[in-house]
């Protein structure tokens, strides 16, 4: 019987270290097998990385061209509202000295009316033409103003 025993000893120990060794074997395998699963997914990390700093940089500078064409957009508005504001502001000046002059002119008779008349016409084509002159001169200068700002862009 102790030969048995003994014998039933040596064989549990000899399978105790082997399922040791066994399990240490194993638990190696799946922890260098997480560790090659951890190795691929960096790359793909950090590609996201690379992905998500191009698009924010490209949000960046569709952000700077709007907001600079947005400017340019303002800035032209602005400068044709001025001038239609002083163009309105000429023309009624004009009328009203046309038509102070017109009432003059006819208290004292009709030949000085025709040509207050002739006058006044005269005066409204100075302005038209003034007024065109302006118009082309902010256009160009509207333009040159957004060239300007994308060659500083």
């Amino acid at each position: 019987m102790a030969l048995g025993a003994l014998l039933n000893l040596v064989l549990c120990l000899l399978c105790s270290s082997v399922e040791l060794v066994t399990i240490l074997l194993l638990r190696g395998l799946a922890l260098l097998a997480v560790s090659v699963v951890q190795l691929l997914r960096l790359p793909g990390q950090a590609g996201n990385a690379a992905l998500e700093a191009a698009k924010g940089a490209v949000d960046a500078a569709v952000e700077l061209v709007l907001g600079v064409a947005w400017d340019v957009i303002v800035s032209i508005v602005s400068a044709l509202l001025d001038f239609l504001w002083s163009a309105a502001t000429g023309a009624a000046d004009l009328t009203a000295t046309a038509v102070t002059e017109l009432l003059e002119a006819a208290r004292d008779g009709g030949e000085e009316a025709a040509k207050a008349l002739a006058a006044a016409l005269e005066g409204g084509v100075d302005a038209a033409v003034a007024v065109a002159t302006k118009l082309v001169e902010s256009y160009v200068g509207a333009i040159g103003h957004v060239v300007e700002n994308l060659n500083s862009s």
